[in-house]
């Protein structure tokens, strides 16, 4: 603008000088830019006289606001946070969310969506800080974990040394209980001709005084008091003995011979970080391996699987207790190699807590807890975005509102108000929906994690509350960006219509940043399930090097094995009967370690019980020397290896593993009878390693079966009766060998469905923002649409107009997800999986197609629609 043409003199003096006495100098360039406008369309003295028009109204409007506003200052207390007030905001944000029906239902259902994986991680939150909430005493309960400085990993053990139990019982008056617990009991309870696995711990008598495990039968002071007793669970107790009362009876371990059942305890809660199925005296341990068991030095630097607990007195304080032991550790660990310091764990601060090694059962870490909160969160802030970049997509219908509402003495913190309830409306209208959705993904989401029996997501009354609270919190933090957008905004600027802008082309940067994110993270999810699909694929069709078709292991149970053979192998359709202790190739195969007779050193191998009919059976290659023979009392003292065990054994000539004696971990001297060629003895995760086949009948677990019949429902119905000769009243168990092979990969198939869900939940999220996005856009450009086709523009240019800024979008998110997720991805195959398929064109093709897919018909869904529209019907107000 020519500097000869100003403003009014004297009403610009006067109007500057009243804007910086007021504090409001940014009016002062607006009421200007008003001015240089009217000079473009009218004449000066017409713009000179709107100007002084301008300055004379503003004046005397923020006279009077100014001074109601300090009135009201002065009258804060009530007025500001009346139930009125907070009444009349709620019909405001109610009315403004019915006239934008479209919005509000994307912005509801997106942030539902986005919402409900998020109640899964609250619920699980709210059931982690429950755990042990059931013990009377367990702010005084503590446990003894050990800080351990080797030089290199320096671990925190939740384990102690046996020694540390001993030391406080005898040393402390401030400590009124001291158990002690060890975690080795994983042994088969024999009883009768059955023997059932079980799992849990030797705990010394007071155990049951300092923790509330209630006993249903028996006396919970005595019952672990002597050598061989036992406590076990009501769901063991059915187990093992059926309905008849077990206490009383005897049951046997090995190889601690005979225990007595003495209680029977309510089955342990969920929320208890100790899970058991049974309890066996501590003195138990200490009879059978007499005192070094709990005297060894040795035990100071070995203490895996051993933990100490301790009830204090009331107001004791742990400070005097860690000092003590530290005080001890000084003299027990002298060398620099290792050295271990002690810290007393309060018990509810076990779970959640800090991550620990050897943890007595399953815990919750504060770093496993934010891992399982990342990907809800990724999820929920993907919609939160489309949130905020909706609502201030919309700014220009709310200018005028807030400009007339800030001339009328609105605070900014009122406008801000406004706004933020707006948002939490929506997000309490989002929650009532989510809770629907979290409904029926609950059982699924924990049967895919696999943790039903460990976790309990059932809503209680903390549940609720913490969905509120929740819903409440994100909706304030959503809705923060939105509110200070418009609370800051000045009345000038909003009652000329104008959307706030820090600079030319900003308008649109939050908008572009979020569609983009969002095609990132959905284009991610599914080229991870296309990979992780591929590599299904891939795992179950690989060669193992043996026969899997028509294979079908019978689970022996109690059942014979020779009279299982002899009675399969009368069946027509069943051409060849082996035995064997795993399933080939649908697992991995024992680990132990031999060593040959003239060296020392330990060989580390992989072994499997089968007999003289197996390797034929399986289709396996025997390359050098000799098959089992018929004769039992020969095999025991022979076995076969593969390839890679004969190269170990003699690294210059193959042959020369033949016949060389190998000493077994029960000090059995055996020799190499055969070789057989290489093949997957395990799954694929590993590398084929040294491996033998043994001939030992005690172990045989499942009966192999070649069929040759197609008829499967008949061929299961014959040897069902076949079983009902030999199986001892048991129910007949089999399944095909590519079943459980398949099964051995299930892993994959877990991941695929967790992240298929998190991807079908990121693409929906997606989809509802760009559909908004692309919705607004449209209506903000309706008549230039509708002026493009009077002129002449085709449909196509007109839809490709609309649609290249987000497919530009798409393009770069592409560019960005590509190469970041083929990186991750090969990285996590190579540490999970030895042998895999590397990623390939296709993957990346068929995601990409995927999204091009989804992406394009939700914009052209809009644009075409756009296009294609009668321009009169838009023009017919102008």
């Amino acid at each position: 603008m020519s500097n000869e043409i100003k403003p009014p003199k004297l009403a610009d003096r006067i109007f500057l000088w009243y804007c910086k006495s007021a504090s409001i100098e940014d009016i002062h360039g607006d009421v200007e830019e008003l001015f240089y406008e009217d000079v473009k369309r009218h004449n000066l003295f017409k713009a000179k006289l709107n100007y002084w028009r301008r300055v004379v109204s503003l004046i005397f409007s923020y006279a009077i606001v100014k001074r109601k506003r300090n009135a009201a200052y002065h009258h804060f207390s009530y007025s500001q946070f009346n139930p009125a007030m907070f009444k009349n905001y709620f019909k405001t944000a109610i009315r403004n969310l019915s006239k934008t029906k479209f919005f509000t239902t994307i912005n509801v259902f997106g942030l539902a969506v986005g919402m409900s994986l998020s109640l899964l991680f609250v619920a699980m939150v709210v059931f982690v800080y429950q755990f042990d909430n059931f013990h009377p005493n367990g702010e005084r309960i503590y446990r003894v974990i050990t800080h351990v400085q080797d030089r290199n990993e320096n671990p925190s053990f939740a384990s102690a040394p046996i020694g540390t139990a001993q030391l406080l019982n005898n040393n402390f008056s401030g400590v009124e209980k001291v158990v002690r617990i060890h975690g080795s009991l994983n042994h088969h309870v024999g009883y009768g001709e059955n023997k059932i696995p079980i799992k849990g711990y030797f705990a010394d008598a007071d155990y049951l005084s300092i923790f509330n495990f209630p006993l249903l039968q028996g006396n919970s002071v005595t019952a672990l008091a002597k050598p061989n007793t036992m406590v076990i669970t009501e769901a063991a107790a059915t187990k093992i003995f059926g309905s008849k009362n077990p206490i009383g009876e005897l049951a046997f371990i090995e190889p601690f011979g005979e225990v007595m059942i003495t209680g029977v305890a309510k089955n342990i809660p969920k929320n208890s970080h100790m899970k058991f199925e049974a309890l066996v005296s501590f003195s138990t341990l200490t009879s059978h391996y007499g005192a070094s068991f709990t005297d060894d030095e040795k035990k100071w630097n070995n203490f895996f699987n051993s933990y100490t607990y301790l009830l204090l007195a009331p107001n004791a304080s742990p400070t005097p207790i860690e000092d003590f032991l530290n005080r001890i550790a000084k003299e027990k660990y002298k060398t620099d190699e290792f050295r271990a310091t002690f810290e007393l764990q309060r018990l509810d601060k076990i779970v959640p807590g800090p991550e620990l090694s050897n943890n007595i059962g399953h815990g919750w870490s504060y770093e496993s807890m934010v891992l399982n909160g990342l990907l809800p969160f990724i999820i929920l802030l993907a919609a939160c975005t489309n949130y905020v970049s909706l609502a201030i997509s919309q700014a220009l219908k709310r200018m005028k509102e807030i400009g007339v509402r800030k001339v009328m003495g609105g605070h900014k913190r009122q406008i801000f108000m406004q706004f933020v309830l707006e948002s939490t409306i929506i997000m309490l209208l989002a929650l009532s929906l989510s809770y629907f959705f979290f409904e029926l993904i609950r059982d699924e989401a924990l049967a895919i994690s696999g943790e039903t029996d460990l976790v309990d997501l059932d809503p209680t009354l903390g549940t609720y509350a913490g969905f509120i609270a929740f819903a409440v919190l994100v909706g304030f933090v959503s809705g923060i960006v939105p509110a200070l957008h418009f609370a800051k905004i000045t009345p000038i600027t909003a009652l000329k219509g104008k959307e706030l802008q820090t600079k030319k082309g900003s308008r649109f940067s939050i908008r572009r940043f979020v569609i983009t994110m969002q095609f990132i993270l959905s284009l991610g999810f599914i080229m991870a399930v296309v990979i992780m699909v591929q590599q299904y694929r891939y795992s179950v069709n690989y060669d193992l090097g043996f026969d899997q078709e028509n294979m079908l292991n019978v689970e022996l149970q109690k059942a014979d094995a020779q009279l299982v053979k002899n009675e399969f192998e009368k069946l027509s359709f069943v051409q060849t009967v082996s035995m064997s202790s795993h399933a080939l190739g649908a697992g991995e195969a024992p680990g132990l370690y031999v060593r040959q007779t003239e060296k020392s050193d330990s060989i580390e191998a992989s072994k499997m019980s089968v007999d003289e009919n197996f390797i034929a059976n399986m289709g396996l290659t025997l390359l050098h020397g000799r098959n089992f023979s018929n004769d039992s009392t020969q095999n025991v003292r022979f076995i076969i290896i593969n390839e890679v065990f004969a190269k170990k054994l003699s690294p210059d000539d193959v042959y020369g593993a033949l016949g060389q004696p190998i000493i077994l971990p029960d000090k059995r001297e055996v020799r190499v009878a055969g070789i057989v060629k290489d093949f997957h003895y395990s799954n694929l995760t590993s590398p084929i390693g040294n491996f033998f086949f043994e001939y030992k009948p005690g172990d045989f677990v499942y009966a192999n079966l070649q069929l040759e019949s197609t008829h499967i429902s008949q061929t299961f119905s014959e040897m069902e009766a076949a079983w009902k000769v030999v199986g001892e009243g048991d129910k007949f168990k089999a399944q095909f060998l590519t079943d459980q092979i398949r099964d051995a990969y299930g892993f994959y198939f877990m991941i695929v469905k967790i992240w298929g869900f998190l991807g079908l939940l990121a693409i929906v999220v997606a989809c509802l923002g760009l559909l908004g996005t692309v919705v607004f856009a449209i209506k903000n450009r309706v008549k230039e649409v509708s002026i493009r086709k009077v002129m002449g523009a085709s449909s196509e240019s007109l839809v490709y107009m609309l649609s290249k800024d987000f497919i530009i979008l798409m393009v770069i998110a592409s560019i960005i997800t590509v190469p970041t997720v083929y990186f991750f991805m090969n990285w996590l195959l190579l540490t999970a999986q030895y042998y895999n398929v590397p990623i390939g064109a296709v993957e990346i093709i068929i995601s990409l197609s995927i999204m091009l897919l989804l992406g394009m018909t939700t914009i052209l869904s809009q644009t075409l629609k756009a296009a294609n529209t009668n321009p009169v019907d838009n023009l017919r107000v102008e």
